[in-house]
């Protein structure tokens, strides 16, 4: 059997406990999520201000030939990059006339799938269905059935191999590429070497395109293996890094940062500075996006246990669950602006500064506006009725009082009205 269901019910003072624990836990992602936000701020500023050093003294070689004014200076060489010697996987005989060999290795096997939803009952128990559903596939790295919740019918074998990475030095012109550079190329295009091989490889079959482990690709059992390969082509490329001697080597800026970007073809330095700009950019707003939703999520964590006691009757549960999201959200805000201001305050001053301003504005918006929601109510409530007007006052002073000796008995003359028109004569 593939697919099982476990339901467990939570009791209601279990899920107030539980709450109460996540409380510590709320504290411990809103600490990370602002040394995040520090972290993410200070690298962003220090990769920046290392790109424009570099940018500013690399000089872009005409040729690839070596000049001693070269010496410990950013450069950028363009030009042929051919290996030293040839890559190996000597574990299968692969040989490779290219910079880098990349062995991919994938296993057929069991992989558990794990799904859960819950409902919430009246007296604030939780009621969680559990479902685990075992599929076999193709994965890259070993999937450990000794973990699995139902691991009866479901054993992985051992992966016998794992994906590894071939490399060798390269000379382009007259400078020398070290290995820990080399194995940073891309690795772009597929090899094509296995249909010039044997049939049998060591314990596998070539099928000319992949190595195989096992009896029938077409119909595979659990454990069989398909490696492939893939590789870095020699050819022309790109390199802003370092000149040492005839070596070349990571460029390391002023603030300690090391540089060796690598494009193929012939590409400016003007382009590969953009680029490095823009990854920057967006690595930056990625973290931060990461740090604000750790950050959301704390706050959140530190409310629960208002949701949990509501939860009793499950829609007052929700509303206040709802109510307490909206306050992690404008608490998010307010910390999170202002975390980021004060940590750009040493490199962007006014930009900080801005910050800061408007997160003090939508706080004293939001207080001003509870506040006077709350004078409005307290108006309401305690305000007195308005007081009967006084029917004598609003008898125009024009007006001549009535004769006292006329007989009360007798009604007044009736006043004609002005909307009505004379009888006709």
């Amino acid at each position: 059997m593939d697919h099982f269901t476990e339901t467990t019910t939570t009791s209601y003072s279990s899920n107030i406990g539980n709450s109460l624990k996540g409380i510590l836990f709320g504290f411990f992602l809103i600490i990370l999520s602002i040394v995040l936000f520090w972290y993410n701020e200070n690298r962003s500023v220090k990769q920046a201000t290392a790109l424009k050093e570099m940018q500013s003294n690399i000089i872009t070689l005409p040729d690839t030939k070596y000049k001693p004014e070269y010496n410990n200076k950013p450069i950028l060489i363009q030009g042929e990059v051919k290996p030293v010697s040839t890559v190996t996987d000597s574990t299968f005989g692969i040989i490779s006339d290219g910079l880098v060999l990349q062995r991919d290795v994938t296993m057929y096997q069991w992989k558990e799938h794990k799904s859960s939803h819950s409902e919430d009952n009246v007296g604030g128990s939780t009621v969680t269905i559990t479902t685990y559903d075992y599929k076999k596939g193709w994965h890259s790295h070993s999937q450990n059935s000794s973990s699995f919740k139902h691991p009866e019918g479901h054993s992985n074998p051992t992966m016998l191999y794992s994906n590894k990475l071939f490399t060798t030095d390269a000379n382009i012109g007259d400078f020398h590429i070290p290995r820990d550079i080399v194995q940073r190329f891309n690795i772009s295009s597929s090899y094509n070497g296995l249909d010039k091989m044997p049939e049998n490889i060591g314990n596998s079959k070539n099928y000319k395109s992949f190595l195989y482990i096992g009896d029938n690709p077409n119909n595979p059992n659990i454990g069989d293996t398909r490696i492939t390969y893939r590789y870095t082509p020699a050819g022309v490329y790109s390199l802003a890094t370092k000149a040492q001697n005839r070596g070349l080597v990571d460029y390391t800026t002023s603030n300690g940062m090391e540089f060796t970007f690598i494009r193929e073809g012939k590409v400016s330095a003007d382009k590969i500075f953009k680029d490095e700009f823009e990854e920057n950019s967006l690595i930056t707003w990625i973290l931060r996006f990461v740090g604000f939703l750790v950050m959301f999520i704390g706050f959140k964590l530190i409310m629960e246990p208002l949701s949990t006691l509501a939860n009793v009757i499950p829609m007052f549960g929700s509303l206040v669950g709802m109510a307490s999201s909206l306050v992690a959200f404008i608490l998010t805000l307010l910390l999170g602006s202002i975390v980021l201001a004060f940590s750009w305050f040493a490199s962007r001053p006014m930009m900080s500064l801005i910050i800061i301003g408007g997160a003090v504005l939508i706080s004293m918006l939001f207080s001003k506006s509870n506040r006077r929601e709350t004078n409005q109510n307290h108006n309401t409530i305690s305000s007195p009725p308005p007081a009967r007007e006084n029917i004598s006052s609003t008898i125009p002073p024009s007006t001549p009082p009535p004769r006292e000796d006329r007989d009360s008995s007798t009604p007044p003359p009736r006043r004609r009205d002005s909307s009505v028109p004379p009888p006709r004569r």
